[in-house]
């Protein structure tokens, strides 16, 4: 993907990212049964995100500086599969109104996306929810935007599907038809936007100002008028183009610079909360 011209000796791939620990529950099921249907050059590769060992950041911006991570886990292992793929899936399932929780431990290591964002920029994604409960997802569908946008996917589409028993998923023949449109749906022309929510990135979690709202990802403004439409006021400057993400890496990066400058300034104002309050920790074992 670096080089102009295509290695014919890889496989193609479409990665399917799994934010379930259940095995053959609903996320793995209905991503693989996606692969049934996708077309024959491809094959579908899996991985299991909550097997990963994926470490809290440090907040030490070694990585904004050009800096390897100090972590020594499975990131670079699971950026390095997204990067090598043609396409990806990720399917989640909807736990206390969101996603699993290893979704906002990759996330929590987002500096590191910038370092692959010249190969993911533009990559096909479908997004998938699988609730159990009625109306109970939550903040789910904004964690897994979040993700694929801050990677630079290029979002087809985001599926909420309820299914409560593991492996039922299967059992309806209205989902093994989605499946199967979602499959011819991945490397087509055609993009499926909700009819509400953000009109740039399609999020439905948004803050209200006084006259408009804001989304909760991509920060566009926008206004809906009394026919119910959305009305795009402006586009929020984050994930709006390659550039602009990278441009992000560049502000931060000055806030590296600005702190190192102003180190023994916040250190002096800073020092006198050293011995303030008392910390508590688990018992050892």
């Amino acid at each position: 993907m670096n080089s102009g011209v295509e290695t014919h000796s890889r496989t193609k791939t479409v990665l399917g990212l799994i934010a379930s620990p259940r095995k053959l529950g609903n996320c793995e099921v209905f991503v693989k049964e996606i692969g049934k249907n996708l077309p024959h050059e491809y094959r579908l590769n899996l991985i299991r995100l909550p097997d990963l060992r994926i470490l809290p950041c440090n907040a030490c911006y070694g990585c904004i500086m050009g800096n390897p991570c100090p972590h020594h886990d499975d990131m670079a292992f699971l950026l390095s599969s997204i990067a090598q793929a043609e396409a990806v899936i990720i399917a989640s399932p909807v736990y206390f109104f969101g996603a699993h929780s290893i979704i906002k431990r990759i996330l929590d290591r987002g500096f590191l996306f910038y370092n692959i964002l010249n190969e993911t920029y533009g990559k096909p994604c479908i997004l998938i929810n699988i609730f159990g409960i009625r109306n109970r997802l939550g903040i789910a569908p904004q964690n897994l935007i979040s993700l694929a946008l801050f990677l630079g996917l290029d979002v087809k589409t985001v599926v909420q599907i309820q299914a409560s028993l593991p492996g039922e998923i299967i059992m309806k023949q209205i989902h093994t038809r989605k499946a199967e449109r979602l499959a011819g749906m991945l490397f087509s022309k055609k993009k499926e936007r909700q009819t509400y929510g953000c009109p740039f990135c399609g999020c439905d979690v948004v803050r209200i100002e006084k006259r408009y709202f804001v989304c909760g990802v991509c920060q566009g403004h926008f206004s809906i008028d009394g026919k119910g439409r959305r009305i795009k006021i402006r586009e929020g400057g984050i994930v709006d183009s390659l550039s602009q993400m990278l441009h992000h890496r560049d502000v931060l990066r000055g806030y590296k610079n600005r702190f190192l400058v102003k180190r023994r300034e916040i250190l002096k104002k800073t020092l006198p909360y050293q011995d303030r309050g008392e910390w508590i920790k688990p018992p050892m074992l």
